[in-house]
């Protein structure tokens, strides 16, 4: 039996959900493959019989809700981190060793690549942009990121492969690079059993306020409910039913099927939600996210392959969203075919390098 290890990034939910879609492509390819993943993503988000190990070994962008970003104290646990790596690779590779494993795959922590090289085994990338990229853009306000970001160039060109997403951001660190298609969930229940699911109501005009693990708790909810007209869902810490607004837990395993009960989405572009509203046909109300180099890709992609409508974050935090939606809710469909089987064309090359390793 062949052993891999999956290292994703704990920066919210979307790099371990895309994730997810690989680990199970490679489970329906191969069966009997061992799947290891370190994480600080909840273990909640795998399935069985992935073997979850909670391990950081990258720091992202520390944010203090899904919209604020915090440069400083990133640019800190970046260099708290990088002291610690030494200590770190040695545990990792201790680890790749113990458990034979083969073949490391990455999204996209820079140092699981490193500890791949060091213990001799070969790494593959699955992401649409990489921390070098995030970070270079902040360096007229923080110059002391450069030597973080040189430093995670140099990690990220020792994976074996680079398997990029629709409309990634720059890649050329990567020596040899392959497209991949969108990696995207897909909920099998029709409209009205993800409503009965959730105990929605069967014929409202339902809208998901979907901000990632992150959350948004600063939303004028008060607001927000006075729009009689809509029925809104969000998950949070605390479950919540009060007149037109319902609250589920965080822990959604299928949040496909919450996506596949409502009409619109409102939510910052992040991948897995862009994915998500590709794939099911899904109206999203999208917002800025600040200086976030993946932003103005993800809203290409929307233009292009989705039904959109921006609303500036001030708008939205201040719960002005009616004339936004009724916007969205008027526009022309705009839903052209495009391939979602990125999945099954990722678990294909992992496993060819893994043969082939």
């Amino acid at each position: 039996m062949s052993s891999i290890v999956y290292y994703i990034t704990g920066h919210g939910f979307g790099h371990a959900v895309r994730s997810n879609q690989v680990i199970r492509g490679l489970r329906k390819a191969r069966p009997d493959l061992r799947i290891h993943v370190r994480t600080t993503a909840p273990a909640w988000l795998f399935p069985q019989p992935v073997l979850h190990h909670s391990q950081s070994i990258d720091v992202g962008i520390r944010q203090q809700d899904s919209l604020a970003m915090g440069l400083a104290e990133t640019l800190a646990q970046c260099r708290a981190l990088h002291n610690s790596f030494p200590k770190l690779i040695d545990q990792e590779i201790t680890f790749i060793k113990s458990a034979q494993i083969k073949l490391v795959v990455g999204d996209i922590p820079p140092l699981c690549f490193e500890i791949a090289a060091r213990a001799s085994v070969p790494s593959v990338a699955v992401t649409n942009f990489t921390w070098d990229v995030i970070y270079r853009a902040y360096l007229r306000e923080y110059p002391d990121f450069l030597p973080v970001v040189e430093e995670i160039e140099n990690f990220y060109g020792k994976a074996a492969l680079a398997l990029t997403l629709p409309y990634p951001c720059e890649m050329n660190v990567f020596p040899h690079r392959e497209p991949i298609p969108w990696l995207a969930r897909f909920s099998s229940l029709s409209k009205d059993q993800a409503r009965a699911k959730f105990k929605l109501p069967a014929f409202a005009t339902i809208i998901l306020l979907s901000f990632g693990g992150l959350g948004l708790e600063r939303l004028p909810w008060e607001r927000i409910r006075r729009l009689r007209e809509y029925f809104f869902v969000a998950t949070g810490k605390t479950e919540m039913s009060i007149g037109n607004l319902l609250i589920l837990p965080d822990e959604q395993r299928q949040y496909e099927d919450l996506v596949r009960a409502v009409d619109v989405i409102v939510t910052k572009p992040g991948y897995g939600i862009v994915a998500d509203a590709i794939a099911h046909r899904l109206p999203m109300l999208y917002t800025d996210r600040g200086e976030f180099p993946e932003y103005p890709r993800l809203v290409e992609a929307l233009r292009d392959c989705a039904t959109a409508e921006f609303i500036p974050q001030s708008e939205l935090l201040s719960g002005n969203i009616a004339p936004y939606l009724q916007t969205l809710l008027q526009k022309p469909p705009n839903w052209p075919a495009v391939p979602l089987n990125g999945a099954e064309v990722a678990a294909e090359k992992i496993i060819k390098l893994l043969d082939n390793g």
